[in-house]
């Protein structure tokens, strides 16, 4: 096949062998990537020998239990594979790639960063405008919500400070918590963890999930600042939550019986009319109805939780041996690479804006064009000695998961070395 031939094929499909085998060439940051999951030890270290990896090969091929001794024979593998996906999976008591020959006993997880999924399909429920894998500038502000909302609890309720936001390539985003208190909880403090951040309870199907009381835990009165914030734009204007019977109707499960509410929402300025309904309801209630007077002192806030807090994946938190796709793995239905997003852009990220994440065929075409002088024909090979990325449009998000690696992984004492060792991961030297 001719260059020409593999540019038109890259153009057509969003990931093909060809550009994936660019990308772990001459593109992945795997000696960052790989210090990372060391952990500040050389890279044989357990932390990355006895991890566990799981590669999506081409026609759906799965590859689960990989495990590679240091950082040269993943570098190898990965190139020699090119997985379509990768994912990271927990720090094991033995070698995965050994666990078939080891007993339940001798093959268990023993350490791994506590990670958080959010997914966009867990609102299909209460956004109007996409279904499914579908996303838009209009729905995404749920995961702005879910962003915020959840790191500053790791932060301020949990003390955690080493986080790292992903994107996930398509329809979510991903928290990998990298301190070492974190990464060493077993699975029923995680899920305390869930459960002091989760507050929408039950299925889909449930007519009110949300319950609040007076007055909110601060942790809620936090998340409650972060919604109200954007609350009217986006439920009034960008989803129109009120704007026909279908949703008047979802929305009336959460209210408590009112027959004036059939007046209300004839009106046009719906939602301003049920707040002033409600606040009249607030201040109007006999103290000889008590539970009533209850119901509405929360309800603006309980529909607010219903509509825009953030929805885990439990499982995905608690599970050791869960795995979570990997950090610059690409996402084989779009082709989007999965890119950390900087801790003070998680009120703003959009993927849905024009070039804000890069795609596997563009940076494949970037690095195409470069000269070949980072290369060197060595018995008839080409070994590649230092990798592109910097010259690419994944350089500023190659730029914010090295800064998180440098932060997560030294000391004060270590501040000199780091920043010699931070200025050799930017260079992209092998």
């Amino acid at each position: 096949m001719s260059n020409e031939e593999k540019q038109q094929d890259t153009q057509e499909a969003p990931v093909t062998p060809w550009n994936l085998a660019i990308y772990y060439r001459r593109i992945f940051p795997s000696h960052i990537y790989c210090k990372w999951l060391a952990y500040g030890e050389p890279a044989a270290c357990p932390q990355f020998s006895q991890r566990e990896f799981s590669f999506t090969l081409e026609n759906d091929v799965y590859r689960r239990y990989l495990s590679f001794s240091n950082h040269i024979e993943f570098e190898k593998e990965l190139i020699k594979m090119c997985p379509e996906k990768i994912d990271i999976g927990a720090v094991y008591s033995a070698k995965p790639k050994d666990h078939k020959m080891l007993s339940t006993a001798q093959f268990y997880p023993i350490e791994r960063e506590l990670v958080f999924d959010i997914d966009m399909t867990d609102y299909d429920d209460v956004r109007f405008c996409c279904r499914g894998a579908d996303i838009c500038s209009k729905c995404w502000t749920l995961m702005r919500f879910a962003m915020q909302i959840i790191d500053r609890v790791l932060h301020e309720d949990f003390g955690f400070e080493h986080r790292l936001w992903i994107y996930s390539g398509r329809r979510g985003v991903h928290c990998w918590v990298s301190d070492q208190t974190a990464r060493e909880l077993q699975s029923s403090t995680r899920q305390a963890i869930v459960e002091h951040i989760t507050v929408i309870n039950a299925g889909k199907d449930s007519s009110k999930r949300v319950t609040l009381y007076t007055p909110l835990h601060p942790s809620l009165q936090h998340a409650r600042e972060i919604i109200l914030t954007e609350f009217d734009g986006y439920a009034c204007l960008e989803q129109d939550f009120l704007g026909d019977d279908q949703r008047i109707e979802r929305f009336l499960r959460l209210v408590p019986d009112d027959n004036i509410l059939f007046y209300i929402f004839k009106l046009t300025e719906r939602w301003a009319a049920f707040k002033q309904h409600t606040d009249g309801m607030i201040n109007s209630v006999t103290a000889t109805n008590k539970f009533r007077k209850a119901a509405y002192t929360t309800l603006i806030d309980e529909i607010m939780f219903e509509y825009c807090y953030p929805r885990l994946d439990a499982n995905v938190t608690k599970g050791m041996n869960h795995l979570l796709k990997s950090p610059f793995s690409i996402h084989p239905k779009t082709g989007r690479v999965s890119i950390p997003i900087a801790s003070d852009a998680l009120p703003y990220f959009d993927p849905c804006k024009e070039g804000s994440v890069p795609k596997l065929s563009e940076l494949c075409q970037q690095v195409e064009q470069l000269p070949k002088q980072n290369e060197d024909i060595e018995n008839g090979k080409t070994n590649i000695k230092q990798k592109d990325f910097n010259q690419t449009a994944l350089k500023p998000f190659i730029d914010i998961f090295s800064r998180f690696v440098q932060r997560s992984q030294t000391s004060k004492q270590d501040e000199t070395l780091a920043k010699s060792d931070f200025n050799t991961m930017l260079s992209g030297e092998i």
